[in-house]
């Protein structure tokens, strides 16, 4: 039910995240997009650099904290795998939503938010963070689903193109990214 839960919070900021606005239009602007099949064919709202390091951070925080959440109870690696690559896969698609609106950025813009990006991730509550990697050495034994953990840790390079072609260049192409 947890992980359930996660995955609709995530959907839920996903939307507001990357969405094209807020409140009444934004909603029948998603209908509309869910009705005629066109949800990928919008441009991304620019967003100031201020605000979108911060919808990315805060994005990065929230799926650390539901991560260490799914593995607290250091359930069988055949219960929590399955559960962690679905919901990489939605916290892949929120990173590369709002990677979306990083490049829509002038250049200059998108360093800022790399660079303000990089001192919030330093800002990591270590109480969290030691959940997290609690939650990650209880699998140390899987060296599949330990990855997959730690690629949480990193999810962040999803929302920035440069990066995710230079480290993970199939998944950037896998992505349509090029």
């Amino acid at each position: 039910m947890k992980f359930r839960n996660a995955l609709i919070i995530t959907a839920g900021i996903a939307f507001l995240l990357t969405g094209p606005g807020c409140g009444k239009k934004a909603a029948e602007s998603a209908s509309g997009a869910l009705a005629t099949g066109k949800t990928g064919s919008a441009k991304p709202a620019i967003a100031s650099p201020d605000n979108l390091a911060a919808k990315i951070f805060f994005s990065y925080e929230l799926t650390l904290t539901q991560v260490a959440d799914m593995l607290k109870d250091k359930k069988p690696a055949a219960e929590v795998k399955p559960m962690l690559e679905l919901f990489k896969a939605a916290t892949i698609n929120l990173m590369v939503g709002l990677g979306k609106n990083r490049e829509a950025l002038a250049p200059e813009d998108r360093a800022t938010v790399d660079s303000l990006l990089s001192l919030k991730l330093g800002s990591v509550s270590t109480e969290l963070f030691k959940r997290y990697q609690d939650g990650q050495a209880a699998y140390q034994n899987d060296r599949e689903l330990f990855n997959l953990i730690a690629d949480f840790n990193i999810i962040t390079q999803y929302a920035n193109f440069d990066l995710l072609k230079k480290q993970l260049p199939d998944e950037a192409k896998r992505l349509g990214i090029q």
